[in-house]
């Protein structure tokens, strides 16, 4: 199927199953897969973006009319159960489209960031932690994909990502870890995060120690993170011991590359500090 094809399909789609929570799913997942897939091709027909974002906009925050209750006084619990759980996969395949988005467009989607950040920050303080840990593993992949582009949004990202490295849900804690390390990795505003760096560092030692693979993997990939941006912020004689007893990885393996970068930035700046 041709580009142009495609995105006539997923518009006529759109518009056509907007009250349909299991059709927009599968759309969403097309999207997302697409996006991925092919890049921003999708995106260059006419209004294409501004329908994606417009469409995601109102299924993070809950107001598409797929997710509106078109019944009152159900109080059969088992089918609300149901619904609300429709409603978040609804809403967890839109912000898989946003991610998709996030690699398409790569540090152009900063814009695009504009326009989710405040609902994506609402559900980081979500009293489900699936939610919680979803939206921050969502935060992680965007910083990543934008780059040098989440620079201005390093305040109010920090801030929530701080807070959900204590999270009581071990897969959160994992996700904000990652997303921590990514953040510190991207951001161009030092002045902003600098300060935290000890707080970081203090929440992220417990975690080094929680028998959890890839909970252990992410905390260890933001540690050097942190190094790779600022190795003299970093106590590297207390916390080297640690990340070397950690390795090999266990389970997140794309935890390899900050981890033996850092290495070898470690074995530069000591080379180059007592030369043989």
């Amino acid at each position: 199927m041709t580009t142009l094809r495609y995105t006539q399909l997923t518009q006529t789609l759109y518009a056509v199953a907007e009250n349909t929570r299991d059709a927009v799913t599968e759309i969403n997942r097309s999207v997302a897969s697409t996006l991925k897939t092919c890049g921003p091709a999708i995106l260059g027909q006419k209004d294409m973006m501004e329908q994606i974002v417009t469409i995601l906009g109102t299924i993070i925050t809950r107001s598409h009319p797929c997710q509106l209750d078109l019944g009152e006084g159900e109080d059969d619990q088992e089918e609300a159960q149901g619904s609300s759980e429709w409603d978040w996969l609804v809403v967890d395949t839109a912000l898989d489209v946003l991610i998709g988005l996030a690699c398409a467009l790569g540090p152009q989607f900063a814009e695009v960031w504009k326009v989710f950040e405040k609902p994506i920050i609402k559900l980081l303080s979500s009293n489900e932690a699936i939610e919680r840990s979803t939206a921050v593993g969502v935060v992680a992949e965007c910083v990543a994909y934008m780059g040098s582009g989440v620079t201005p949004y390093t305040s109010t990202l920090l801030r929530p990502l701080l807070h959900r490295l204590s999270d009581e849900d071990k897969e959160t804690k994992s996700n904000a870890a990652y997303a921590t390390g990514q953040l510190i990795y991207h951001s161009e505003d030092a002045k902003t995060y600098l300060p935290s760096y000890n707080q970081i560092l203090g929440k992220l030692e417990p975690l080094l120690q929680i028998k959890d693979a890839r909970l252990q993997d992410n905390a260890a990939g933001c540690l050097c993170r942190m190094i790779l941006a600022h190795p003299d912020q970093v106590p590297i004689a207390d916390v080297l011991p640690a990340l070397v007893d950690l390795l090999p990885l266990k389970e997140d393996y794309e935890e390899n590359k900050p981890v033996y970068q850092c290495l070898h930035k470690l074995c530069e700046l000591s080379s180059a500090r007592d030369p043989l």
